[in-house]
Formats: C-alpha cells, sequence, structure tokens
C-alpha cells in the first residue's frame, strides 16, 4: 500500500515526532473504535482502551469526534486526555449552545422531516447544537442518500459534512475539527500533530499539511493525508510503537486540565 503509515512507524519517522513536542489527536468512530451504524456507537475493543490510557500518560492526546462531548466522555473515559466534541464546538467541555443555535437546529430537523417523510432507512440524530442525518439500514440507501443530500442542500445557513453514511449538519458559523486541533497545538505550546481520521469530516485536519499536522488516512478514501493505515484495526500497532517510544509522564495529567 503506497504511503503505508505503518511501514513509516517502524523506521525514524514515528521516533522523530515522539521526540518533539507532539500532540496526538484520534477522530473515534472507524478509529479507535469499529464503525457501526447504530447512534449509540460501539466501544473500543480492551486492547484499544488499554493502548489509549498509557499512550495518554506519555503524550497530550485528543479525541477530536463529531458526537457530541457528554456521548463522547462515555465512549472515551478516564482522565489524561482531551475530547472535542461536535466537530471542534466543544473544545474539551460541554458547551451551554445558543438559543438561536438551538432554534436553527430544531428547524432544519423539522425541514428534512418533511423533506424525508415515506423514505425508509434513516433517522436524525438531534446533537442540540447539530444534526446527524444517518441512512443505509436499507436495500434502497442509495436513492436515500441522494434525497438525504438535496435535504441538506436545502438548509439555510448549515455547513455539510457527509461521512460514512451519514451527513453531519452544522451551523455554517462554528469551528472545524481543523481550527479545533490547531487551538489545541496553541494552548498546549505544541509543535506538531499527529491526526488519524477515517472521513470527509477529518479533512479541514489533513488539508493544514506538514509541519503542522501529519495526517493518516485510516481505510480507503480519496484523502489530503500524506499517510494511510490499511483498516481500523492497525490503529493499535500505532499506540503500541508510540508507548514504547516514550516512557509515561506524571506532570502531563495536570497539564491537561
Amino acid at each position: 500500500m503506497r504511503n503505508d503509515f505503518l511501514a513509516g512507524a517502524r523506521g525514524p519517522l514515528l521516533a522523530d515526532l515522539a521526540a518533539g513536542r507532539l500532540l496526538l489527536g484520534f477522530d473515534y468512530d472507524g478509529v479507535l473504535a469499529p464503525l457501526v451504524t447504530a447512534p449509540d456507537g460501539r466501544t473500543m475493543r480492551p486492547v484499544t482502551a488499554r493502548l489509549l490510557r498509557e499512550v495518554a500518560r506519555r503524550y497530550p492526546v485528543a479525541v477530536v469526534s463529531g458526537r457530541a462531548f457528554r456521548d463522547l466522555s462515555r465512549l472515551v473515559p478516564g482522565p489524561g486526555l482531551v475530547r472535542v466534541g461536535n466537530h471542534g464546538f466543544e473544545l474539551g467541555r460541554a458547551v451551554a449552545v445558543p438559543r438561536r443555535v438551538l432554534a436553527q437546529v430544531a428547524g432544519w430537523e423539522a425541514a428534512v422531516g418533511r423533506m424525508l417523510e415515506g423514505l425508509p432507512g434513516w433517522h436524525v440524530e438531534h446533537k442540540r447544537s447539530t444534526l446527524s442525518i444517518h441512512y443505509g439500514m436499507g436495500r434502497e440507501w442509495r436513492r436515500v442518500e441522494r434525497a438525504v443530500q438535496a435535504a441538506g442542500r436545502a438548509l439555510r445557513g448549515a455547513r455539510l459534512l457527509p461521512g460514512k453514511k451519514v451527513l453531519n449538519v452544522i451551523p455554517a458559523s462554528f469551528p472545524t475539527k481543523g481550527d479545533a486541533v490547531l487551538r489545541l497545538l496553541g494552548r498546549y505550546r505544541l509543535d506538531v500533530a499527529l491526526f488519524l481520521g477515517d472521513d470527509r469530516t477529518d479533512e479541514d485536519v489533513f488539508r493544514i499539511g506538514e509541519p503542522t499536522v501529519v495526517g493518516v488516512r485510516v481505510g480507503p478514501g480519496v484523502t489530503a493525508a500524506r499517510w494511510r493505515l490499511r483498516s481500523q484495526e492497525d490503529v493499535d500497532q500505532v499506540l503500541e510503537r508510540l508507548r514504547v517510544l516514550r516512557a509515561p509522564r506524571r506532570a502531563l495529567r495536570r497539564a491537561l486540565r
């Protein structure tokens, strides 16, 4: 596989990154945990959860997800890492959503319901500040996908982020995952981020590019990331390599509070 990150990680690439002021960033679904269509998500494999805890004792770690902060906190428990919810809007904490945004998103949900009424195999995940329109649960999912995309384009003031059988609908004024990563680099005075993501919502991070962001696309698909992992299961090997490259630091948890 071209630009195989595991091959590069066995050489000096990952060792050089680990020797510097490095932020580790991960999407959750499809990266730290297997991708599923259920809105509640799937927990990490025990080995992944253990490795992530150990890596978080050695590096600043951020999990940057489209999930709401409270949902992400349930899926990624424990101290020593930063959780970023709603594609960058909730940076390390749950954020009160302005009333105008609540009204806007509620209006979008009602409009989507009207436009998609009668179509099978879709549902809306309402995250208060954003929507995720899930589809792909039936045989006619491609027809439903076209209808979902058309409905999204009809929503005023929305930024659309297509994912894997999901369309994320976000207020156009909200930050991106890329904005969140840049803010974390500045907040903790770090030089570079190694970011692993698996879908289009992560391309805002990848497009920042090196030397600020070393991007790793997990799985197939067109990407701005320089590197690629073949599958989600390969993430454990990256975590293990990062673990052995740096000794744990007790002060790190205090720095991330």
